[in-house]
């Protein structure tokens, strides 16, 4: 009998320790950054080649895609590696962060500006539009963040605006804006018309601001009007889809496409993040800007 509960209580010592182990994986998989992050790539210069940068790279022009969780490519189908494996003869920087919102990007665009890049896409907003979505979403990210506001649209613009008025001063790079993905795909909910009108104010910036505009939004839209309505899970349940998918996703290496398909979606993975089909639309998006500005 003691045996018996001494071995019952190592195997939930061990057990404990597992799920401690597996929670911290997928928390270190969350936050860290990419491989080709802009802070990594300017650490790999060294001092000679943050001096001229375009120098160092010997004629392969740099691509640096800013962006939030569905730019970071580990909640979402990476986008950047599609891009990295279509065109070898050019280089990609991923400037994703998850979570984040265009307040912050705008605080860090410091290292994708010292890279000297050949072209800038920004692909940020989803965030922004989540964070009204009650006030308990809006306190979330006003904690997380450390906000000045509460998120709205207006914030959104002005931030955005900041962003593409910095990169266009200082840098040489060419810019893109994407709109950003609806949230949910069910065209007649609240938070399907919230992402329209943060897509359609990315739409105006760029006109304003002069600079390139990539219309994902429209892409994504007229796809699931093609396809045949899903049966997803309902707005309310997709925070809880998020951290399923997470960890489906990192611990147990289902595909975006698989989790999306079990969650009733066509090109998003759990509300909010895309699957492979939905990243090749980006792709596809940014190899045709890219090869517009290459002729």
């Amino acid at each position: 009998m003691l045996s018996f509960l001494i071995l019952s209580l190592v195997l939930g010592g061990l057990f404990a320790v597992l799920l401690v182990s597996l929670a911290l994986s997928l928390s270190r998989a969350r936050i860290e950054l990419p491989p080709n992050a802009p802070t990594r790539l300017l650490e790999a210069l060294g001092e000679a080649g943050r001096a001229a940068p375009r120098a160092a790279r010997k004629g392969r022009p740099l691509v640096v895609c800013l962006g939030d969780s569905i730019t970071h490519g580990v909640l979402s189908a990476n986008y950047v590696a599609l891009l990295e494996a279509r065109l070898p003869e050019w280089s990609f920087s991923n400037g994703g962060v998850n979570s984040e919102l265009a307040y912050n990007l705008a605080a860090r665009l410091d290292d994708a500006i010292a890279l000297d890049p050949e072209a800038v896409t920004v692909l940020i907003g989803s965030n922004d539009a989540n964070a009204t979505f009650g006030l308990k979403s809006a306190l979330g990210y006003y904690a997380l963040h450390k906000l000045p506001e509460r998120p709205n649209l207006l914030f959104f613009r002005e931030n955005l605006t900041l962003i593409v008025r910095r990169l266009k001063k200082e840098s040489r790079a060419r810019i893109a804006l994407l709109s950003i993905p609806p949230i949910g795909e069910d065209p007649k909910h609240y938070a399907w018309l919230r992402t329209e009108e943060y897509a359609q104010a990315i739409k105006d910036i760029a006109k304003e601001e002069g600079v390139e505009y990539l219309p994902l939004r429209e892409r994504l839209c007229a796809y699931l009007e093609s396809v045949p309505a899903g049966r997803a899970i309902p707005f309310e349940r997709f925070g809880q889809a998020q951290n399923r998918a997470a960890r489906s996703r990192l611990l147990l290496g289902k595909s975006f496409d698989e989790i999306a398909a079990a969650n009733g979606f066509h090109v998003l993975v759990d509300g909010i993040h895309l699957n492979t089909h939905g990243a090749a639309i980006i792709a596809d998006l940014i190899e045709g800007f890219l090869r517009g500005a290459a002729k």
